[in-house]
């Protein structure tokens, strides 16, 4: 089982859009002062595995489900330079045109960031797109990568949990998290 404790930001709804893309197993905890995650269940058996950073989570839990990290060692490292490349909408959302010009000439060729498989690299921009308030009408191949993740059952689901507010979980001390992330 994984505690997610989740924000409403782009960094939160990127793991909420692998976690229901995987249905891997995970409590959603609300309203929490830090985006984190803590698994129960680890691979390696151990005590219970705090995670912090939504890059880090996204990779751990690509490895985790052996899903959204493509086969080739070409193709997985593509696909990790395009979740760390989304930082950069947190750093300069003022230019998001720009940021929005790179991945229109990324997909020109592609289905996705990565190539042709759906990757942890499209759930990490999605979301900075999706908050970029920017039309895509001068963006066709954004336009047409937006869509097709917009209608995944999975995004939807994300988008549809999110874009409600929910109150926290009363039977659950918030102030867990602290005790568990270094």
């Amino acid at each position: 089982m994984l505690d997610f404790y989740y924000t409403a930001t782009p960094q939160g709804q990127q793991l909420l859009m692998f976690l229901e893309e995987t249905g891997l197993p995970f409590r959603r905890i609300a309203k929490a002062q830090a985006l984190a995650l803590v698994d129960h269940w680890p691979a390696d058996g151990g005590d219970p595995l705090p995670l912090q950073q939504s890059g880090a989570m996204l990779l751990y839990l690509a490895e985790k489900a052996g899903f959204g990290m493509p086969a080739g060692m070409r193709g997985r490292t593509e696909a990790r330079q395009w979740l760390f490349w989304q930082k950069q909408f947190e750093c300069q959302g003022n230019a998001t045109a720009q940021l929005f010009g790179t991945l229109e000439r990324q997909l020109a060729e592609r289905a996705y960031l990565a190539g042709e498989q759906y990757s942890v690299a499209d759930m990490a921009c999605y979301p900075w797109v999706s908050a970029g308030g920017e039309t895509l009408a001068a963006y066709p191949n954004l336009a047409r990568w937006f869509h097709a993740i917009s209608q995944r059952p999975a995004t939807r689901r994300a988008y549809g949990r999110e874009m409600s507010i929910w109150g926290a979980d009363p039977k659950v001390d918030i102030s867990q998290l602290e005790e568990v992330l270094p």
